[in-house]
């Protein structure tokens, strides 16, 4: 991927734990456009706080996004961002 079509990508993390949490901020430190989504409201307020954008459902979180990265516990979590109804 050229640097030009690297920057400033819509990118939606699900998973906002320590892992989610710390990619979120670097990505947007980087200069991309991040929603993040937790099942935590207040990990999504968090990082809302310090400039990024937040979502309350994996599929708000990642309408418009070129990019989704899921970074959640368990299989449970990750078939429920897949194929759950939100």
């Amino acid at each position: 991927m050229s640097a030009s079509t690297s920057q400033n990508q819509r990118i939606a993390v699900i998973g906002l734990g320590s892992m989610g949490y710390g990619m979120a901020t670097s990505l947007k430190r980087a200069g991309h456009a991040v929603t993040g989504c937790d099942v935590s409201a207040d990990a999504v307020a968090r990082f809302v706080k310090d400039g990024g954008a937040g979502a309350t459902t994996p599929a708000e979180a990642a309408k418009g996004a070129d990019i989704v990265v899921s970074v959640v516990v368990n299989a449970a979590q990750t078939e429920t961002i897949l194929f759950g109804k939100d």
